[in-house]
């Protein structure tokens, strides 16, 4: 598939399906393109405002705006993909942030159930979205959030605010 000059796609027009391979195919007013990689685009905090459509080389070739307004079938397809594309889960509790030669090992509860992780640096790995939203990357490169850290238990709240 050649790469079409970026666009903003419209969501009225747009159908996401997959096929028997699990490649995601996007059909719009002008035809289907395919295989394609969906992506979470900003603002983080409304995660349904945008959303960037790759070629299956990571090309860029558009947006959608809004995709909540897409058939239901596709919003579906369209989320469960961004789901394994973004594994991302919200952490419940703290149990334990112990700091170890300057690496960090977390103890939480998720939304997921238990983990362990570890954060090599606090300033790169630990991101404010707000005074409450914080993202937290692990040394594998995964993701975990507090969307509102004033949710969490006071221990927990705690535990944050004495490490980050």
């Amino acid at each position: 598939m050649e790469a079409a000059n970026p666009k903003v796609f419209a969501s009225e027009y747009t159908r996401f399906w997959q096929d028997s391979q699990q490649n995601l195919y996007m059909g719009t007013e002008n035809g289907v393109l395919g295989p394609v990689r969906v992506k979470r685009a900003f603002p983080l905090t409304a995660p349904q405002d945008v959303v960037a459509i790759e070629d299956s080389e990571g090309r860029f070739l558009g947006i959608i705006m809004h995709y909540g307004q897409m058939d239901s079938d596709s919003i579906q397809v369209l989320e469960a993909r961004l789901e394994q594309e973004y594994f991302l889960p919200e952490i419940l509790k703290i149990y334990e942030i112990k700091d170890q030669l300057s690496l960090l090992t977390w103890r939480v509860e998720t939304n997921r159930g238990f983990r362990e992780f570890e954060v090599r640096n606090r300033r790169a790995d630990i991101r404010w979205f707000s005074d409450t939203h914080v993202v937290i990357q692990d040394a594998d490169g995964n993701k975990y959030e507090i969307p509102d850290l004033s949710r969490l238990d006071a221990a927990s709240r705690q535990k944050v605010e004495m490490e980050v």
